[in-house]
């Protein structure tokens, strides 16, 4: 397997749903791929939603979970679970408007010393939306965003 896609479904389906089939109906079929869903103990009434509204497809797999265990542990429950050499977690709330995972393992592929990389992620607006910033630092931890900005531009003053 090459990529396994991992997302998390709780009380919402109707994403969940979207973003399968954007995956399903842009990723072409040379790629090999799973779908992994961890449901995170969604009520009754989405669960049954998801399962009679999701595409019927093989190379999706989806876990249900007895417990909410949050964002990282629902992660882990699908990455246990995984089978890909390449990992992909995305928010169910995002649809692929094209085929992003085939640049993404050809990057991946050329260049051994790279452990990670992101495709560009676009608003409801169509702009633009940088994934750096949602990454964690050390200033941010401990002053907020507005200090570890200030930092950063070297306005910082002891």
């Amino acid at each position: 397997m090459k990529v396994s896609i991992i997302t998390i479904n709780y009380n919402s389906s109707k994403y969940t749903i979207k973003l399968i089939d954007s995956i399903l109906n842009n990723l072409p079929d040379n790629i090999e791929y799973e779908i992994i869903i961890t449901d995170n103990a969604s009520s009754d009434n989405d669960y049954e939603f998801l399962m009679n509204n999701i595409s019927k497809s093989s190379k999706i797999k989806i876990l249900r979970s007895s417990t909410n265990t949050g964002f990282s542990g629902g992660n882990m429950h699908g990455y246990n679970e995984s089978s890909g050499e390449y990992l992909l977690f995305i928010n169910n709330d995002c649809e692929l408007l094209n085929d992003v995972i085939s640049p993404l393992i050809n990057f991946m592929e050329k260049d051994k010393s790279v452990g990670l990389a992101t495709g560009k992620v676009y608003g409801e607006d169509g702009k633009y939306t940088g994934t750096h910033k949602l990454f964690p630092s050390l200033s941010k931890s401990l002053f907020g965003s507005k200090v570890s900005r200030m930092i950063k531009r070297n306005k910082f003053v002891s």
